[in-house]
């Protein structure tokens, strides 16, 4: 399943090469939320650098593949980088929180977009409770 992302790089970690030949980099985003949302973006083979030129603190737009394993009875998630679709270059690295990013698409659904016109101070009156 293919996400759209949009948040600030925290860190783009080292390459790692395995044994194998194999190669991975992670890279770490922050998500703009009341909590502090950090989620790891992996990297693998061809794709590793892809975040070269791009400087922590920077907002970026992403679109990353959705997956889920089990181990050991244990589950996990995973978002693997499929592309950059925006990049905000005037963002002020360390202070990106307020930035906008170019291509920036609408909320998909009405409560996002409610809570995006509510984080905004626009909030519509709405005549329906309906959460979609």
């Amino acid at each position: 399943m293919k996400v759209e992302i949009i948040g600030t790089l925290k860190e783009v970690q080292e390459i790692l090469t395995f044994d194998s030949g194999f190669t991975k980099q992670t890279a770490i985003l922050q998500i703009d939320s009341k909590y502090d949302n950090l989620l790891p973006i992996e990297m693998v083979k061809d794709g590793c650098g892809r975040f070269d030129g791009i400087e922590p603190g920077t907002r970026v737009k992403l679109e990353c593949y959705l997956g889920g394993r089990e181990w050991n009875g244990r589950y996990f998630l995973s978002l693997k980088l499929a592309e950059i679709t925006g990049v905000d270059r005037n963002s002020i690295p360390q202070n990106a929180s307020a930035a906008p990013v170019e291509n920036a698409a609408a909320p998909a659904s009405k409560p996002a977009a409610k809570a995006q016109a509510a984080k905004q101070g626009t909030l519509q009156p709405d005549d329906s409770d309906l959460p979609f």
